[in-house]
């Protein structure tokens, strides 16, 4: 995981909530179909995959290294509760390897993104779903399509300037974390609801697994980072996800969908988020 260094930014009043959800959910409705495809746009090939219906779309955007997979245990439960698409960049489960590999940054992802989008069909308002790097690309793309978005939820999302190395790799590319960052550092989102989703213990890779080892000190500015993200909206929720570690959509799939099941429902009835602590799962009241 890479490590944040704290900043001076400025924290915006905002929900700072404790998240105890039960595992149990209810009964399911009908399994939604999801349609698959390989598609051209902006010079690279990359597969997308949508099911559901209704407005916002919710778009998912993985970390480094992860694929759509990473997402099967909320996937089906989003496409249940409005349209859903899923995609892998370039070199990344089903989708072609960029030839000639390059060094890319979270912008260019961004820009790829909505190419794919565009070419894939895929209209209306969008509530996009970063984790971890693909929340620094989920900030890009605000910061360059903030027209198009209508929320954001934050899943142990990457901050600009983290103490991070200065490349990553990923599907045979070099990922330039300085030219991310400044992508993704303009990215203000005025009053469009914001989820922020914040691991319990964010320096394992799965909760009660292997340990990334970072320093006390690490862990603290990440922590850090993670809250002061909520200050990108004047309407945000922050969220502690108990019994979580940094891949929260792994440990805590009910976590997740209850975060943007509340978010898609405050978009739908013209409310502002909730301020009180979540309490129970799925359609059930979220509030106390």
């Amino acid at each position: 995981m890479p490590r944040p260094t704290l900043r001076a930014l400025g924290l915006a009043s905002v929900a700072v909530l404790t998240l105890t959800l039960s595992p149990s959910v209810s009964a399911a409705p009908a399994a939604p179909i999801w349609h698959a495809q390989v598609v051209s746009a902006a010079g690279v090939r990359q597969w997308i995959e949508c099911a559901g219906s209704g407005s916002p779309t919710i778009v998912v955007i993985p970390g480094l290294h992860a694929t759509h997979t990473m997402w099967s245990k909320v996937l089906p439960t989003f496409a249940t509760t409005s349209r859903t698409c899923i995609y892998d960049r370039p070199g990344m489960g089903p989708s072609p390897a960029r030839s000639p590999h390059r060094t890319v940054d979270a912008g260019l992802n961004a820009r790829e993104l909505m190419a794919l989008l565009v070419a894939a069909h895929v209209t209306g308002p969008l509530v996009v779903v970063g984790h971890s790097y693909g929340g620094l690309i989920a900030r890009a793309f605000v910061a360059r399509y903030r027209s198009r978005v209508v929320g954001l939820v934050l899943v142990e999302g990457v901050a600009p300037y983290d103490r991070l190395s200065h490349y990553w790799h990923e599907g045979g590319d070099r990922v330039d974390t300085t030219v991310s960052s400044a992508a993704a550092a303009p990215m203000r989102l005025g009053s469009i609801p914001l989820v922020v989703l914040s691991a319990q213990d964010p320096d394992r890779s799965y909760w009660g697994g292997p340990a990334y080892g970072g320093s006390a000190a690490d862990i603290a500015d990440w922590k850090a980072h993670q809250r002061a993200a909520a200050s990108l909206s004047t309407q945000s929720t922050y969220v502690i996800v108990r019994h979580s570690a940094h891949v929260i959509e792994h440990d805590r799939p009910d976590a997740v969908i209850a975060g943007v099941r509340m978010l898609v429902r405050s978009i739908r009835n013209h409310t502002r988020l909730p301020r009180c602590a979540m309490k129970a799962y799925g359609a059930q009241p979220l509030c106390a």
